[in-house]
């Protein structure tokens, strides 16, 4: 297999955090067995686990308590070349179309009517922040700082120069809050990558 070869391993699988993947098997062999099986054939090599942020969720989710058995999964080899890595909330080319981001972009340059809960507040990293700061060793991978859907609106408003068409809603996610941020703070840019991220859109 491609694992003879190479020295670092990148385990991106997972399963559960879209809300249209409800399987719970699934979620528990993508985020706990099939790991499992990739550490088996990675003695020697470095694996960072991509795990998730939301295992610090006060509401807990299948997702969030499978990624949390996954992390404890990693540490149970007892193989310091093992590392799990918590990203918060990612964004940038290439991200699903039904993210926030993309969704606020795709409706700012369509003028569509976009259903939006202004409220939540995530701690928004690019994904090329993230890969830089997992390859200088951090674990705990966001900027330390919140912004509500809202400002992140505001945000990609004033970049686009359009105002965003929405209907105010409540509550579409239970376990949103207003403190998901990490405990670290890392130098980033959000103004910066959303113009990037809006620009290559």
């Amino acid at each position: 297999s491609g694992l003879v070869k190479c020295t670092v391993v990148i385990n991106c699988q997972a399963y559960g955090n879209h809300y249209d993947q409800k399987n719970i098997t699934e979620t528990i062999k993508a985020n706990c067995s099939d790991l499992s099986k990739l550490l088996l054939q990675c003695s020697g090599k470095k694996v960072y686990n991509i795990s998730s942020s939301s295992v610090h969720l006060k509401v807990q989710t299948p997702y969030s308590l499978t990624k949390q058995l996954g992390e404890m999964i990693v540490k149970s080899f007892n193989n310091p070349n093992f590392v799990n890595v918590r990203p918060y909330t990612l964004f940038g080319e290439g991200d699903a179309e039904t993210h926030l981001i993309p969704t606020i972009i795709r409706h700012l340059k369509s003028g569509e009517l976009m259903k939006l809960d202004p409220t939540p507040k995530h701690d928004f990293i690019h994904v090329e922040d993230f890969i830089n700061y997992m390859f200088k060793g951090e674990t705990e991978i966001g900027s330390g700082i919140s912004w509500s859907n809202l400002e992140i609106v505001e945000m990609l408003e004033k970049i686009s120069n359009k105002k965003l068409n929405f209907e105010k809603v409540t509550n579409l996610r239970p376990y949103d809050n207003l403190d998901w941020k990490s405990p670290k703070e890392l130098k980033t840019n959000i103004y910066r990558r959303l113009k990037q991220t809006y620009d290559k859109g």
